[in-house]
This record gives C-alpha cells, sequence and structure tokens, in this order.
C-alpha cells in the first residue's frame, strides 16, 4: 500500500488496539505475537484443574472508560458484554458491615451522602476535604492528599487506590488518580457503569480483535518474535522476525507494544518503569451459579474485589507484595475464609480453586517510577512506545494501554 506497513511488536490489549485503530483506516498490519496466543495480561484459558474456562485476571473496566468502549465497538464485541448499574456493593468482613456505594444517573450521588443509605461512618465533611485530591502534584501520594478523609480513607479511598494504582496508597503517585476520577466518578453515574464480559476477558477484548484483523487483511503472526532491529540513522531500517530479515521501506513505520523489560533490551535508548507490583487472583468453582451482585467490594479482608460468573467466584488482591510468595492453599484458605460468608456459603467446605500469581503485573505506580514512563515518541522517527507503562497520563489499566494503542496510531497515522 501507498502509506506503506505498520509493525506491531506485541499482541496484548495495547498492541491491539493500535493494530485495530490502524487497520480501520486502510493501512496495512503486521502484528507480531511472542506467545502462542494473544492478549498478554488480558486472556482467557481453559484451566484443567478446574476444568473451565477462566480470566488469567480479574480487570474492571467501567462506561466512562472511552477507549476501552470505542476499542470494543470497533471490534464488534459490544455483544459479549453486560453493562450494569453504577452500584457497588461492598462488604467489610472484619466488622460485619455492607453497604451500597450507589451512583445513580446525576452527576452528584446525592445517595451515597445520606448518613442512612451511604458508608457506615463517612461524614459530608470526608467527602469535602477529598477536593485535595485533584491539586495533587507529582510528588504528591495518595495518602498524604487523603489520609484526612476519616472513615471514607479506610472504606472507600484506600481500597479503590490499591484497585486503580495496584500500588499502596502511602507511595502511590496521587496525581494518577485524578483523570481516573475526573473521567467517570465526576462525571456521574452514567460513567461508572461496570461493564463486565459475559464468558471472558479473551472473548470480548482478544477474540474479536484477531478477527477483526485478519478480516482487514491483517499479517497476524502468533508465536512470532522480533529478535532484533537494525538502526539505519534516524529510523529503524530492518526487523529480524524470527530470523526472517525485514527492509522496511521509507513509509513503514513500528509500533512497539512490547513489555518494559523486552522493550529496553531490544530497543536503545528506551527509559522504562523497572519497579513492579505483584497481583494475585484466586478463582473459585462452586458448585452452582451464584445469584446476586456479579462485583463486590471487599473490606477488612486480603482480597479487595469478588467477581462472580456464574459458579465461577474470583478475587482480586492487588499490591500484593505481602502474599505473593506464600503457598497458594494457604492463600486459597484466607481467601475462601473471607467470601465464603459474603456469598452464603459453608467456611468448611473449600471448592475447587486455582490460584494464580502475577508478580510483575504493572509497574510500582509511584511519583519516581512515573517518571520513567516514556513518551510514545522516540529518538526514531518511525517508531514509537505503546502499553500501559508509557505516559498515557493514566494509571497501568486496561483503559490507559488501549489508549496508549489509540494515541500510538494516531502519530502514526498523521505522520
Amino acid at each position: 500500500m501507498s502509506d506503506g506497513r505498520a509493525f506491531v511488536l506485541g499482541g496484548g490489549v495495547a498492541g491491539l488496539a493500535c493494530a485495530t485503530a490502524l487497520a480501520e483506516k486502510g493501512r496495512a498490519v503486521t502484528l507480531l505475537e511472542a506467545a502462542p496466543q494473544a492478549g498478554g495480561r488480558c486472556r482467557s484459558f481453559f484451566d484443567k484443574q478446574l476444568d473451565c474456562d477462566i480470566d488469567n485476571g480479574n480487570h474492571l473496566v467501567l462506561s466512562g472508560n472511552t477507549d476501552a468502549m470505542t476499542y470494543l465497538a470497533r471490534i464488534g464485541a459490544m455483544e459479549t458484554l453486560d453493562i450494569l448499574p453504577s452500584r457497588f456493593p461492598f462488604h467489610d468482613v472484619a466488622h460485619g458491615q455492607a453497604w451500597d456505594v450507589a451512583l445513580g444517573r446525576g452527576r452528584i450521588p446525592w445517595r451515597l451522602l445520606c448518613p442512612h443509605h451511604g458508608i457506615p461512618g463517612v461524614r459530608f465533611a470526608d467527602f469535602w476535604r477529598s477536593r485535595a485530591l485533584l491539586k495533587a502534584g507529582p510528588d504528591d501520594t495518595v495518602a498524604e492528599m487523603l489520609s484526612g478523609t476519616g472513615a471514607l480513607y479506610e472504606k472507600f479511598w484506600k481500597p479503590f487506590c490499591i484497585a486503580v494504582l495496584n500500588t499502596e496508597p502511602k507511595e502511590a503517585a496521587a496525581a494518577l488518580l485524578v483523570p481516573v476520577i475526573r473521567e467517570t466518578l465526576m462525571r456521574g453515574g452514567a460513567f461508572c457503569r461496570p461493564v463486565l464480559t459475559q464468558k471472558g476477558l479473551g472473548h470480548s477484548f482478544v477474540d474479536p480483535a484477531l478477527d477483526y484483523l485478519r478480516a482487514k487483511g491483517a499479517d497476524v503472526r502468533l508465536g512470532a518474535r522480533c529478535r532484533e532491529v537494525g538502526i539505519a540513522g534516524t529510523r529503524i531500517g530492518t526487523l529480524d522476525l524470527d530470523g526472517e530479515q525485514v527492509t522496511l521501506g521509507d513509509k513503514d513505520v513500528v509500533v512497539s507494544a512490547l513489555p518494559p523489560m523486552v522493550a529496553t533490551s531490544l530497543l536503545p535508548g528506551i527509559s522504562a518503569p523497572d519497579d513492579f507490583r505483584a497481583i494475585v487472583n484466586a478463582h473459585f468453582r462452586l458448585d452452582d451459579p451464584v445469584p446476586g451482585p456479579r462485583i463486590i467490594g471487599i473490606a477488612g479482608g486480603l482480597a479487595e474485589w469478588l467477581f462472580i460468573r456464574g459458579n465461577i467466584a474470583s478475587v482480586t488482591i492487588s499490591a500484593a507484595e505481602h502474599v505473593v510468595d506464600d503457598p497458594a492453599e494457604e492463600i486459597a484458605a484466607r481467601v475462601w475464609r473471607d467470601i465464603s460468608g459474603v456469598l452464603s456459603l459453608d467456611v468448611t467446605t473449600l471448592p475447587k480453586v486455582r490460584v494464580i500469581k502475577e508478580k510483575r503485573a504493572t509497574f510500582a505506580q509511584t511519583p519516581g517510577q512515573v517518571r520513567r514512563r516514556p513518551a510514545h515518541g522516540t529518538g526514531l522517527e518511525n517508531l514509537w512506545l505503546a502499553g500501559d507503562w508509557s505516559a498515557t497520563g493514566l494509571p497501568a489499566t486496561i483503559e490507559g494501554a488501549i489508549r496508549s494503542g489509540h494515541q500510538c496510531a494516531g502519530l502514526v497515522l498523521i505522520r
């Protein structure tokens, strides 16, 4: 094609977002993914231990995540989703309390502010003091900005921070929470509706994207690795694609959507975060489907969030350095003690369970590590960087990853 070919290295959601956005505009695309399957940390697989499909990890998308919704609409995946009301039940398993964070349709969550319907022990003044977060500077932490918000800090802001930033509030960069709040909470309940997949992440975020790319004539190569790049002056001149030497034309471009450690080893002069945080997920296969809410916040326990899909109950433990090296059996038993009461199930009967540990789930989203995030553009005129670890302005979430892919595609198209 006259516009040249775009080589997208990495088939996680950042790479898929970039590749599909370019293919939508008629660009020739080659997508390479070293693993035998696409999706990266956002994928589904058949687990022999549970004898069913499960997700590698739990990811929460909200209706206000505009890049994720645009991506899902592009690849024709909207019918695979359930968009729920903006209501988040919480259970404090340590103190036996339960409450709802119900945002309604308007921009002001009046019900949440009512003492009889809101978060136990939270006063209006706690919400008012939370305004300080919007003025967070690059060196401020979440704890510094919000620890003066009383019960709201322990029962909402702290679990919210850990879930979004995968970093403890005492060291998490407060400025990263600001765009999340502006794009969702401050726009009202219509932008805070949970978007959950009906069958799993792979069935919604990955498989439709691969089908879309192939329908657009893209060259999709799974189990294929870029082993070396050759620099010619101020641009990438050659790529070694598993032994195949590819010479890039004047209009050909490269978008790296590789993990940070892979990108820095392959590409010259790339800055990247080098400190990481773990996430642990536990998937329980129950005897029967569980009625009631599909997503529940957990306070006072080991896990932060409980996701229900049919008879699979999955929990997420973010910022999991304190538990990631523990035996899987111990983690499963502790989590089951937390959630069995929430599910009204027998605490003494542990179901079949699969514990998945991601020791490098995200970079540590501290002020120092945020400063190491690279811009999408590089010193090479035909190379751009995508990934949730790049300077998207957002935390390292699905929305951040997809936005990075869209931003790189936009830069390629205006080149």
